[in-house]
């Protein structure tokens, strides 16, 4: 599935472009379809190898939607400030985001699911912290689910001399 932006001039030109954010965000949005329609929720998840990977219970709303249809929609965004400019209604957004299609499956090696909690941790752990232990039993109760990127595609909405960053929400455009 691909889809040209209707602003195409705002479209990351490169993979590695969106990898980068993908690497660096902290929250995703992962988007399934259940039986009463659409779900979306917000998750911790890891990039790693060209996959996307999640953790969470080993039954819920999100595992028996996967179960039934495993193709997904991960979203990541970072925004920026909010500026002014001489262009449309005069506002404007700044934003990096990556939107992936793929379809997920479930991880059923422990070692492997064990290796990929332990490198999630790591993820959200800062540098100094001593990694907690995991233990097989709690590797034994998560789901770890894994997303085969089948697509994606990045927008981004850069700053630029021609914006004027108005205060407020935010002073600090988004990093590469």
């Amino acid at each position: 599935m691909k889809t040209a932006l209707r602003r195409g001039e705002r479209a990351m030109k490169t993979r590695e472009e969106m990898e980068r954010l993908l690497e660096r965000m902290a929250v995703g949005c992962l988007s399934v379809s259940t039986e009463d329609g659409p779900y979306a929720v917000a998750m911790n998840y890891l990039f790693h190898d060209g996959y996307i990977y999640l953790h969470g219970a080993r039954a819920g709303r999100k595992t028996e939607a996967l179960a039934r249809d495993p193709r997904v929609c991960f979203l990541v965004h970072e925004d920026g400030p909010q500026v002014a400019w001489d262009k449309g209604c005069g506002i404007s957004q700044i934003y990096r985001s990556v939107v992936c299609f793929g379809k997920a499956e479930l991880v059923g090696d422990a070692v492997e699911k064990k290796a990929i909690l332990e490198r999630m941790i790591g993820k959200y752990t800062p540098g100094e912290a001593a990694l907690p232990a995991l233990e097989a039993g709690n590797v034994g109760r998560t789901a770890v689910v894994r997303i085969a990127i089948e697509s994606m595609s990045g927008k981004a909405n850069e700053l630029t001399p021609a914006h004027t960053v108005l205060p407020g929400r935010r002073s600090n455009p988004p990093t590469r």
